[in-house]
């Protein structure tokens, strides 16, 4: 509806209505900033994969080796989910692309879906969704994961059908990253490192071993281990490093993944910060958002970086600047006694 209001508009109205709109919002943020004391910034994205442009020498690459597993409920609003699936076609040629959601869901997004290549998946939704839904989240990843591993992809994207990259480059990125941090630790049950978007720093927000598990990139097997975890019930006993500073929400589906995993690929955990901080130094590689032209269509989606409050006096999360500080303590500076180096 709102795409066939917007064809029937003459060019000309649109270009005034977008200039004008622009000068409204630098107008307001001038007269807001001196009341709030802050400086404001606005970045504007493409809607729809129709408006995308991306560099022509970029469909040369050829991405059969990779998957990337959109999971979650169908976003409808502005066509979300469907419209970040045509952009992933346009951007990643020869990908596997994997929409795995639920029976019932939109059957315009799904018919689109597969209209243009997509394998999709339809979930039964499990009949204990468990604690903070994780176990809707960790069936319909799995669903995915599973099948990008039948189809042997070497690697693998975990992402939810409502966010969206815009850089077309990411994938290449993230991979050198890979290559450039390759794991150093014998004995692991992992491949390679675990790429995620982000981690809770302590010092603001104590929850150890919370790693933001939105967005998770690494080799296929891996991925499979990291969301691999058992089901939960609907009332999980509390983790004892949360119940000091957090007696009412003593777990968190994050944690819980991310600790699974270290126990699966044979890390031993500590419930220490220093075993925390070595723990991501060992297995993971935090990425920061802006780097893959990342967007969340949900929590404070006006703000610019959403996984990174950029305020200084109560930055909560860590990324890449902090992963890397923290990768080179504990393995040049500082004899880590997480894992054994090669």
């Amino acid at each position: 509806m709102i795409s066939q209001i917007k064809k029937r508009i003459p060019a000309g109205v649109k270009t005034g209505a977008k200039k004008y709109g622009l000068k409204a919002v630098d107008l307001f943020l001038r007269v807001v900033e001196p009341m709030a004391g802050k400086f404001f910034t606005f970045q504007t994205r493409p809607m729809y994969a129709s408006e995308i442009w991306y560099d022509p020498r970029e469909t040369i690459r050829d991405y059969s080796e990779y998957a990337i597993v959109m999971q979650g409920p169908i976003r409808k609003v502005n066509n979300f989910t469907l419209e970040t699936l045509k952009i992933y076609k346009k951007y990643f040629k020869n990908a596997l692309i994997i929409l795995s959601t639920w029976e019932g869901e939109d059957a315009y997004t799904i018919e689109g879906a597969r209209a243009i290549g997509v394998e999709v998946i339809l979930n039964e939704v499990p009949a204990i969704p468990g604690h903070l839904n994780i176990n809707m989240q960790g069936t319909t990843a799995m669903a995915g994961l599973r099948f990008a591993a039948m189809q042997k992809k070497k690697y693998a994207l975990k992402t939810r059908t409502d966010q969206r990259i815009y850089n077309n480059k990411s994938f290449t990125y993230m991979t050198n990253l890979l290559k450039v941090f390759p794991i150093t630790a014998s004995g692991l049950q992992q491949t390679g490192r675990i790429i995620a978007l982000n981690a809770y720093d302590y010092n603001t927000k104590p929850k150890l071993y919370h790693v933001c598990n939105n967005f998770i990139f690494g080799h296929t097997e891996d991925v499979l281990l990291y969301f691999g975890a058992a089901h939960i019930s609907m009332n999980p006993p509390g983790m004892e490093f949360l119940k000091k500073d957090y007696p009412e929400t003593p777990f968190t589906a994050e944690i819980y993944w991310f600790t699974e995993f270290l126990k699966r690929v044979g890390h031993t955990l500590e419930c220490t910060l220093e075993d925390y901080e070595q723990a991501l130094a060992t297995h993971c590689i935090l990425v920061d958002p802006r780097l893959l032209g990342w967007y969340w269509h949900k929590y404070k989606r006006f703000f610019e970086f959403q996984l990174m409050n950029m305020s200084y006096r109560d930055k909560s999360d860590l990324g890449f600047v902090e992963w890397f500080n923290l990768y080179s303590h504990y393995t040049h500076d500082k004899k880590s006694n997480c894992c054994k180096a090669r």
